[in-house]
């Protein structure tokens, strides 16, 4: 009974010093969404190889640049050729990066394009659309739906929408109210007083009853009102009729302040319905299949670029950027070989070039939002015609004549500046469509089976679903409530999910700089500390000589003072010697540890003292002795304290966070604060990287633990 008793406990001893470490390599494994979930899980998404993904229809571009250089930057424009024909799904959940997508399209109904002609004479009937651009039926359903749904600021949000009736109404209220206390006054007539006085009382009572019962709609699955829940309103702003059907001094301001201000909202709920009526009988069509595509390897995304970039092999520079750096980065290889070949054939500084590339993206994008073909003039290599035809049209725009301006004022400067500002416009021109070809390459999935007019699938740093569409606008396929996509994965895929946090994680930061930082930091003081330290401990031990015992006293006296106390003198004496942020600062302060001694001198004065004696007979010296007699005979102690130094070192933090400032000289536990922020954590992320900065003290302790056992045990520590 005892000794399951002690077998209990040494159990639960062990499950409890385990569970800690358990969780942290869960967590590891784990989905953002997933980290905060409670109450907590032992599993994650990532261990199966289905997943159901929460995604949303957005009309309009989707914006997922990012990542890109200093140099790309200042030379990206607005797009002089926006994609109509994209399907945007964006993804309300965790992204995703592999496997084979299933997006269930099958009974979706579409059309290719509407009919212009009936559009016309659809629209001709309407009210309140000229706020809506009605150039072709595709411009107009979408400008309506975004404004009513999906832009970014949607009409129907249902928070804001709530609010805003609520105090539309709060409104009419308050006008009542102020009208009825001028009905005395205004009104002479009894009768009319009596009758317009009831009236709006009724009408009070009504627009309190239509309050309460819009109050359900404040809440709602969605962030949107569905378009049921729109017809509802619909139905009950119509239910009452508020109109006053006398006359009197009073009526105007009742129909101006109240009346005035349902209707207005029963007209443009009553447009949008219309629309969307009008919208949804036009598509006859019905699409047959899903759309499967699979995500594919890197080789084949490189393959993919390489075709996509046959049509550009006439750019001479782009060949020299491929032959001389690949594929791999071309963008940003392709920009700096732009800026190099700038200064290199006009001879002008750096800050000359970054002033001028801003001047251009300002030029381009005036005449991109006029609608001004400037390529045409480019490709007569004629800067002065394209100037004499804008300064007619944007004689008026500010931003024109400061361009104008600040190009003269580097007329006088630069040489040949015309034909300086047409290389920025068409190389910059290249560099647009190269970072579009090369994002779209990297970022496209393989088509197993989709309709005969989906042209690409594309997924955009796991949060943006592309579809590229041929012949078919994506406005049609945006009203058919896609809410979620299947994702479905191989062993293999499942297996780069589970460790997708350990690369995304060793990809945030330069881990490998940590990882050789930390090695050679805790290699370095642990391989100095046993050297000085067991010399240190054979002379407490073995040599005599006077005030021993008293100095070996200070020694232990100063293993009682706190390690922070003596953060701030360390920095200033390592300041004043300039190591800061070098690999000095790290190594050398930490070289010296009393424990050690202390630990070592105790396992010393255990070894018999006849050793001593037989071999100073045989002429064996103090230096000798220590290296070839003690110190083999200690080895367990010795890899004890090498073992603690090295534990130590490796998980030293606050230190090295204070002596470095570069990445260069960082190590591990300082690279880990780059998951946390202001923002939040990304416990996900610092788990793994948490993980992989332990995993080799783990290996080393393995290996090492019957030595370190064995050593505590020699030198009677407990």
């Amino acid at each position: 009974m005892k000794k399951l008793i002690i077998y209990l406990l040494l159990s639960f001893g062990f499950v409890a010093m385990i569970l800690p470490f358990a969780w942290m390599l869960v967590t590891s494994f784990k989905l953002p969404s997933e980290v905060q979930e409670w109450p907590p899980k032992w599993y994650s998404k990532n261990f199966f190889t289905h997943r159901v993904v929460k995604v949303n229809v957005k009309l309009g571009a989707v914006k997922t640049v990012k990542g890109i250089s200093l140099s790309e930057a200042l030379s990206f424009t607005s797009s002089t050729n926006e994609e109509n024909n994209i399907l945007n799904i964006v993804v309300d959940d965790d992204p995703f990066y592999r496997g084979t997508l299933v997006i269930n399209t099958k009974g979706f109904d579409f059309i290719d394009y509407a009919d212009k002609i009936s559009f016309n004479k659809w629209i001709q009937e309407k009210v309140n659309f000229n706020d809506f651009p009605t150039d072709t039926p595709e411009k107009f359903f979408e400008s309506v739906f975004m404004y009513f749904k999906s832009g970014s600021n949607p009409y129907f949000q249902r928070l804001n929408y709530n609010s805003s009736l609520n105090s539309k109404i709060d409104n009419a209220l308050k006008s009542i109210q102020l009208i009825r206390n001028f009905i005395d006054r205004r009104i002479t007539d009894e009768i009319e007083k009596e009758k317009f006085s009831r009236f709006l009382d009724a009408k009070e009572k009504e627009l309190n009853e239509l309050k309460e019962s819009l109050a359900k709609f404040k809440a709602g699955k969605f962030l949107l009102l569905t378009d049921k829940e729109i017809e509802e309103i619909f139905t009950l702003l119509k239910k009452y009729d508020l109109k006053y059907d006398g006359d009197n001094p009073l009526l105007n301001v009742y129909n101006s302040k109240v009346v005035k201000v349902i209707e207005d909202e029963v007209l443009k709920i009553d447009f949008y319905l219309e629309t969307l009526k009008y919208f949804k009988e036009i598509q006859v069509k019905t699409i047959d299949s899903p759309i499967i595509a699979r995500s594919i390897s890197k080789k084949e995304r490189f393959e993919l670029l390489k075709t996509s970039l046959e049509k550009y092999r006439n750019i001479q520079l782009l060949n020299e950027v491929i032959g001389n750096f690949g594929y791999e980065n071309l963008p940003e290889n392709f920009s700096k070989s732009i800026d190099t070949y700038i200064k290199e054939r006009y001879n002008i500084s750096s800050s000359q070039l970054v002033d001028l590339k801003s001047l251009v993206v300002t030029l381009k994008n005036v005449l991109i939002d006029n609608k001004i073909d400037y390529k045409k003039y480019l490709s007569d290599g004629n800067l002065n015609d394209l100037f004499a035809y804008t300064d007619n049209i944007l004689f008026e725009s500010n931003t024109y004549k400061i361009f104008k301006a600040k190009l003269s004022s580097y007329s006088d400067d630069i040489k040949d500046i015309n034909n300086l500002i047409i290389d920025l416009m068409v190389y910059s021109d290249y560099l647009d469509q190269i970072r579009k070809v090369y994002n779209n390459s990297l970022n496209a999935w393989k088509i197993e089976e989709a309709p005969s007019f989906v042209k690409a699938v594309r997924v955009k740093n796991g949060e943006v679903i592309e579809v590229e569409l041929d012949e078919v606008s994506p406005i049609y396929l945006s009203d058919n409530e896609l809410k979620k996509v299947d994702l479905n994965f191989s062993f293999t895929e499942t297996l780069a999910n589970l460790f997708q946090n350990y690369v995304d994680a060793w990809n945030s930061a330069p881990f490998g700089r940590y990882y050789i930082n930390t090695v050679l930091v805790a290699s370095l003081t642990t391989i100095f500390e046993v050297i000085i330290a067991s010399m240190a401990a054979y002379a407490f031990s073995w040599m005599l000589f006077p005030g021993r015992n008293f100095i070996f006293g200070l020694f232990l006296a100063t293993m009682m003072v706190p390690g922070e106390v003596l953060l701030v003198p360390n920095f200033i004496t390592i300041s004043k010697f300039g190591w800061i942020d070098t690999y000095y600062a790290l190594i050398v302060p930490w070289i010296v540890s009393v424990f050690a001694i202390f630990l070592m001198r105790q396992h010393f004065m255990t070894i018999p003292r006849e050793l001593f004696d037989a071999a100073k007979i045989d002429g064996c010296s103090h230096w000798r002795f220590l290296w070839q007699i003690v110190v083999p005979l200690s080895k367990p102690v010795i890899i004890t304290g090498a073992l603690l130094k090295f534990v130590g070192s490796w998980n030293a933090f606050l230190w090295v966070l204070i002596v470095t400032n570069s990445d260069k000289y960082r190590t591990l536990p300082v690279g880990l604060q780059n998951f946390s922020s202001d923002v939040g954590t990304m416990f996900n992320q610092l788990m793994a990287a948490a993980t992989f900065s332990i995993l080799p003290v783990i290996i080393l302790f393995l290996f090492t633990q019957k030595y370190f056992i064995r050593g505590i045990a020699r030198t009677g520590l407990k």
